[in-house]
């Protein structure tokens, strides 16, 4: 029984993406529910973690550094070649970390405390820098006002991110006995994770799959910039942190992603062929994810 509970939780996700591919049109009409199966989601991951556990450390600004400076780089080095192809790399290292990441993270035993806090510090950097960042991306933003559009950024990402916190540690201050309850039922989160990726990847394939013209070549190259940038990324993260004895919690900051929030950017304003990065980017690290939780189930280490 173990043994094939084991095996259902490492191909749940891999599942949840062929589901998804295959079943887009379907699937797709779920999209409304995906914000409050994230904010579920959430509110079981933060029921496990105290207040004290949250602290900011050098490892983090590094870390931000990365996220940003490699999008700005991209862009300025990619955008003479390809704008297509500037705006999608540049997307990948911006958008900030996935706010499922704490979820993954506990489950490969990293330490939750210093992801939720890059959770906090990333997010903050993107609501922050969006307003330059995106405009820059999207030529034809440019004249957007600064703080009107920030306060968008920030209303997007905040609440789905502050209130499952504020929701967890109040149960855990008016009744600690229904939070240790909660806490138990934590596994919950990683089945909701892998619904919120079949939904991401059935829109996202929708969208794609929608009548007009297509340039496989272009699109290849698209698609391998994002799983590129993928694999960038967890090395990057893993490796420093390392340094700190982090290398679970630092490289799923820096690597696992908040594709949601992409596409609401591309939707908002870049070229809708940027979904295809994206795409790449999603399926990607989710497998490795996939692969990392099989890995650390048998006790080979994440």
């Amino acid at each position: 029984m173990q043994r094939a509970a084991s095996l259902l939780k490492q191909w749940t996700l891999p599942l949840a993406i062929l589901a998804g591919m295959a079943g887009h049109s379907l699937f797709s009409r779920l999209a409304p529910l995906s914000v409050w199966l994230l904010m579920a989601m959430l509110f079981l991951t933060f029921s496990g973690l105290k207040p004290r556990e949250l602290g900011f450390r050098r490892l983090h600004i590094f870390l931000i550094a990365i996220q940003l400076g490699g999008s700005l780089a991209s862009w300025f080095a990619l955008a003479p070649v390809s704008p297509l192809l500037a705006q999608s790399v540049s997307l990948c290292f911006f958008i900030p970390t996935a706010t499922a990441a704490p979820t993954i993270t506990g489950m490969l035993g990293g330490n939750v405390g210093f992801l939720t806090s890059y959770l906090f510090l990333g997010n903050l950097a993107v609501v922050l820098t969006a307003p330059l960042v995106v405009p820059l991306l999207a030529q034809e933003s440019a004249g957007m006002p600064f703080f009107p559009f920030m306060l968008r950024v920030f209303f997007k990402v905040t609440p789905t991110l502050l209130l499952p916190l504020l929701l967890a540690w109040g149960l855990r201050w008016i009744s600690p006995s229904l939070n240790a309850a909660v806490v138990k039922k934590s596994w919950i989160s990683y089945y909701l994770w892998a619904a919120m990726i079949l939904i991401l990847i059935s829109s996202t394939f929708h969208t794609l799959f929608s009548p007009g013209e297509k340039q496989l070549a272009m699109e290849a190259g698209i698609a391998a910039s994002g799983i590129a940038v993928s694999v960038t990324l967890f090395a990057i993260g893993k490796a420093a942190g390392k340094k700190y004895r982090l290398p679970i919690a630092a490289g799923q900051s820096l690597g696992q992603k908040n594709l949601l929030f992409g596409m609401w950017l591309v939707f908002q304003y870049l070229d809708p062929a940027v979904l295809i990065s994206l795409t790449a980017y999603s399926i990607f690290q989710n497998l490795f994810n996939a692969w990392q939780i099989g890995k650390h189930d048998r006790g080979t280490g994440a």
